[in-house]
């Protein structure tokens, strides 16, 4: 009904009112809670033998339970929305025990007041007895502190995660830069060498490959070695000798002294 601004300004102001009764409730609840224990204690003075008190033990209590039935209803809706297993299920079961009682509670009425009967003939008509429902109500009542208080408890339901150490990100340096451009350059140099190799005649692929093993490629992959460990480790920080050399396809030994070299 958004078309009629003074209807919908209503309905926020009965909801306004219905959440306020909840938070009161919590509060005259507590209050029946102090006045029953202390007319046990005080062997009835406090209620039994007080008319004043007993009207207004009954008035706050009725007020206190009565008037949450809606607001219980709205939280068990609003709670499933948001996830809240637990908090749903607290408001849930209040929920039905509140309106089971009302239900009771008011029939026992209307049977008392259609048929002119007193109220101990009103209760033969009910099918649930009078010390069940006490005990239903009494439960009812210390579900709405619980369920008040359940209100303040933020419930975690996410799985547990465990403290594992986060990757650091990749700093790109001038240094790095400039050992993968070396690292590129001498792989691109490499495929070109072999291509050139592989058209070449078996014979004159043969002299020439043992030519440039025994002259260039020795000497150059040496002096290379220590470059290739070191963008290698750069990019791989923990890894292994056995890992390394694996990887460059160099020797344990190569790769162990430049490894040792770098990181001294």
């Amino acid at each position: 009904m958004k078309q009629f601004s003074t209807i919908e300004k209503l309905d926020t102001g009965i909801l306004y009112t219905l959440e306020l009764a909840s938070s009161i409730s919590v509060l005259l609840l507590a209050f029946g809670l102090i006045a029953s224990m202390a007319n046990v204690l005080t062997k009835g003075s406090v209620l039994t033998d007080n008319l004043i008190m007993q009207r207004i033990w009954a008035w706050t209590q009725c007020i206190a339970i009565d008037a949450s039935v809606a607001g219980t209803i709205i939280r068990t809706f609003r709670y499933h929305a948001e996830g809240e297993k637990v908090k749903t299920w607290l408001y849930g079961l209040l929920s039905l025990l509140l309106l089971f009682t009302a239900a009771i509670v008011l029939n026992i009425e209307s049977v008392q007041q259609t048929l002119n009967l007193t109220l101990d003939s009103a209760y033969v008509h009910v099918f649930v007895p009078v010390e069940a429902l006490i005990w239903i109500r009494s439960f009812a009542i210390v579900l709405l502190i619980v369920a008040h208080a359940m209100r303040h408890v933020v419930v975690d339901t996410r799985p547990a995660q465990t403290n594992q150490p986060q990757p650091q990100p990749l700093i790109i340096t001038p240094e790095l830069l400039e050992t993968l451009r070396v690292l590129f350059t001498q792989t691109t140099v490499s495929e070109e060498a072999n291509t050139q190799t592989l058209l070449l005649p078996e014979g004159e692929q043969a002299t020439n490959t043992a030519q440039e093993v025994s002259s260039h490629d020795e000497d150059e992959q040496v002096a290379n070695n220590g470059q290739r460990v070191k963008a290698y480790l750069t990019l791989h920080p923990d890894a292994k000798v056995r890992e390394v050399a694996e990887a460059l396809s160099i020797s344990v030994s190569t790769a162990n002294k430049w490894m040792s070299r770098i990181k001294a």
